[in-house]
């Protein structure tokens, strides 16, 4: 008796069971249009490259809108930054510089301010930005987020316009936490460098270079602490006490 009742229950559950499974792999509806981080937040939740690229495959990059869309779809045309003389100070933390464009991630009120995720499409047109200006952000982006955020300073850069990166550099990350190169200063070096200040890759000069000129940009040059051909970049950097571990980097397109 006990033994048909068993046989029951599972007849009676499995089916259900199944219907359960069913609709937890069941991947949520793709949207018809999707920015570039919203693509790579949905790629990044499907377990399987085949499935990944299956998924990318259905989109269509759209310049004009800076968006992924599906077939039938349209983005509406992005807002944009309006000017053709512009200097941008990105990713600007608690440093807004009154004449210039300041753009970051979280909420400020500062009339020269604008809330900008800098690893969708830049609101700026084509050859508007005539100098742009970076400090300590460059080493808080994967690689990938990177170039992507290089070649977009590039797009928007006028002709001969100059883009000033400060960050600490692979070169000067060795030197202040990882010498000497003990087992012991190995490990306190991962924290010190990476660990307590969510960095996540350091640029060595020559990488940057070999990115910015397969970009486009005709001239990378190296300066020191303060020091810039441009009076607009000169005196940019505020932190004294990097001297001896940021690169200052100047990309002229």
């Amino acid at each position: 008796m006990l033994r048909r009742a068993t046989r029951y229950l599972r007849r009676l559950i499995a089916p259900r069971l199944v219907n359960v499974a069913a609709r937890i792999r069941q991947p949520a509806a793709e949207p018809a249009i999707v920015s570039q981080q919203g693509l790579l937040g949905r790629l990044s939740q499907i377990p399987y490259w085949e499935d990944k690229i299956r998924a990318y495959k259905q989109y269509t990059y759209e310049p004009d809108s800076g968006a992924w869309t599906k077939a039938g779809s349209r983005a509406a045309l992005r807002k944009t930054i309006e000017g053709n003389d512009l200097k941008v100070n990105y990713g600007c933390g608690s440093t807004i510089l009154d004449d210039w464009i300041n753009i970051d991630l979280f909420e400020h009120d500062h009339p020269a301010y604008y809330q900008v995720n800098l690893l969708d499409k830049h609101p700026f047109a084509d050859n508007t930005v005539r100098f742009g200006y970076s400090e300590d952000m460059l080493e808080h982006l994967p690689q990938a987020a990177s170039i992507f955020v290089i070649a977009e300073i590039y797009r928007t850069l006028k002709p001969g316009g100059v883009m000033r990166f400060s960050f600490p550099g692979l070169e000067g990350v060795l030197h202040r936490h990882y010498s000497p190169p003990t087992e012991t200063r190995i490990r306190e070096g991962e924290f010190e460098a990476y660990a307590f200040w969510d960095h996540i890759h350091f640029y060595a000069k020559e990488e940057l270079r070999l990115i910015a000129e397969h970009i486009g940009f005709r001239k990378v040059s190296f300066f020191t602490y303060g020091i810039s051909e441009h009076a607009e970049l000169q005196g940019r950097d505020t932190r004294a006490h990097q001297v001896d571990l940021n690169t200052f980097a100047e990309l002229t397109k």
